[in-house]
């Protein structure tokens, strides 16, 4: 560089300052394309990985939303279990059920919460303590186990082989209508016949 002093003040050329500055510029702006390139691939980078968190991010929701309607689906599956084996089969019987345990059970405190199985097991056993809606349910099913087993019948008797040939004996007509005053269920079915006796007598 040719640099000259006149008066105490250093001069350089101006091709040579022009030199620099465009130098100086150069640098700079090789710099600054290498700066904006790596932050185009570190914008890329970002773009990449925000995409994976956001996958991940939708697969913990779903994750998430998946477990809840596990644990719904097994707790419904307890339910509809523990129904079954009190009884309750009937559809519009069981959401009756569930709404009256979901009641029941409202406001107590986690230690007192019995299982629907325990609750129904309590309420049949006290029908009175059960809610008004059950109620009836409760009785008719209690009557109908006790018109079952009061009503078995018992077996048919083979006739010993001795008997073969043999006629049954005539069933006289006051048999017959003694047997259909005292048996609704043997006057349905012989209606005719028990009118052709009472009007032969």
């Amino acid at each position: 560089m040719d640099k000259q002093i006149i008066e105490g003040v250093t001069y350089v050329p101006k091709a040579e300052i022009e030199a620099a500055f465009k130098e100086r510029i150069r640098k700079l702006s090789a710099d600054r394309v290498a700066a904006e390139d790596r932050a185009k691939e570190l914008q890329s980078e970002l773009d990449s990985i925000s995409g994976k968190l956001g996958t991940i991010d939708t697969m913990a929701s779903q994750l998430e939303e998946y477990k809840s309607r596990l644990e719904e689906a097994e707790s419904r599956y307890t339910r509809h279990t523990a129904m079954a084996d009190h009884g309750w089969t009937d559809p519009e019987l069981r959401d009756a059920v569930e709404w009256a345990y979901t009641k029941a059970m409202k406001g107590k405190s986690k230690k007192d919460i019995l299982s629907l199985s325990d609750w129904l097991t309590e309420i049949k056993s006290n029908p009175d303590s059960a809610p008004p809606i059950l109620r009836p349910h409760l009785q008719v099913t209690e009557s109908a186990e006790v018109t079952e087993v009061t009503e078995v019948d018992p077996p048919a008797l083979i006739p010993p082989k001795t008997n073969t040939g043999i006629k049954p004996t005539p069933i006289s007509t006051t048999d017959i209508l003694e047997k259909a005053a005292a048996d609704p269920e043997f006057y349905r079915a012989n209606r005719d016949a028990i009118r052709k006796a009472w009007f032969n007598r």
